[in-house]
């Protein structure tokens, strides 16, 4: 299955030029410079929402992958941990310039319709345009890769929580209000952050989780198919709302752990095998010409926000 490429502007001299055109076609190079400088002038502001599930998952890919990869990943993240790198998406809501990258985090789909390829920016189409550019990244320049990775860090721990794939009609689960006996919140933050920090979720127990895998599980789960892990977070679904009159009770509870281990590891694990796909033949920066052969044949779409 194909997406196409999304590379975004948010400059308003641009909107204002182009605002009778919805898909434009502009040199990569210059586009990639604008959106990928961006990055590296907001300030880093620390939230705590949902920052626990997703430096698992980073951490959990840096336990599986080997040291050669972990330092090329690291010199590509600049002064960011891989903590920081894995919640950039979620820190930079503080700043409303990077509105326009709220669809970027979902993809609600209504219960019992199925996912249907389309040019919207929503997790789907990003994460795989990240991992799809990243294939050729000895093209790429360094911010060029940071933003990709950034983008692949956080998306690939939001495409493992179930309400991430959720439904259209409760916002995936946003609006459903629910209780248990160490918290009351929404079903979403309930799955997002409540469960995992009340009941202790930690990299090793995640880890123990892993000790259960057949080598034939872990070879499936590490291939690369990123609507293949949306339709597993989705099978989830039934589960999630399987609760009696907003209660979760400490049955609901205990199996959720289960679940979300399972789901943090196999984020972490297919994490690790998109890096190692990534930087396995890499061997370092590439100048790049932004009037070369290269940069005239490869014109890609992007849209005006």
């Amino acid at each position: 299955m194909k997406f196409p490429i999304l590379l975004f502007s948010h400059f308003s001299a641009i909107k204002s030029t182009y605002i009778c055109q919805n898909i434009f076609y502009m040199n990569k190079g210059i586009l990639s410079f604008f959106l990928a400088a961006s990055l590296f002038l907001i300030p880093h502001v620390s939230l705590a929402w949902g920052a626990k599930g997703h430096g698992l998952v980073a951490e959990i890919a840096f336990h599986f992958l080997d040291d050669s990869t972990q330092q090329k990943v690291k010199k590509y993240l600049g002064n960011l941990t891989i903590e920081e790198a894995a919640n950039w998406m979620d820190d930079s809501k503080s700043n409303s310039y990077y509105d326009y990258m709220r669809t970027w985090h979902y993809m609600d789909i209504d219960k019992g319709q199925h996912y249907v390829p389309s040019s919207e920016r929503n997790i789907i189409t990003v994460l795989y345009s990240a991992i799809n550019e990243l294939k050729g990244i000895d093209k790429m320049k360094r911010k060029d890769i940071k933003r990709d990775l950034l983008l692949i860090f956080h998306l690939m721990g939001d495409l493992h929580q179930p309400l991430h794939t959720g439904y259209t009609i409760d916002k995936g689960g946003n609006t459903v209000n629910v209780t248990s006996q160490n918290f009351a919140s929404n079903l979403h933050s309930a799955w997002d952050t409540q469960i995992l920090e009340s009941e202790g979720v930690s990299l090793e127990k995640c880890l123990k989780v892993y000790e259960t895998y057949s080598p034939a599980k872990v070879d499936s789960v590490k291939k690369i198919n990123v609507i293949g892990w949306m339709n597993q977070s989705r099978s989830y679904l039934d589960f999630v709302y399987s609760f009696q009159n907003g209660v979760l009770d400490s049955t609901y509870v205990q199996k959720s752990v289960v679940i979300i281990e399972h789901q943090l590891l196999d984020g972490g694990l297919r994490l690790a095998s998109v890096l190692t796909d990534v930087f396995k033949n890499f061997k370092g920066d590439v100048s790049m010409n932004l009037n070369n052969r290269y940069f005239q044949n490869n014109m890609l779409p992007f849209f005006i926000v």
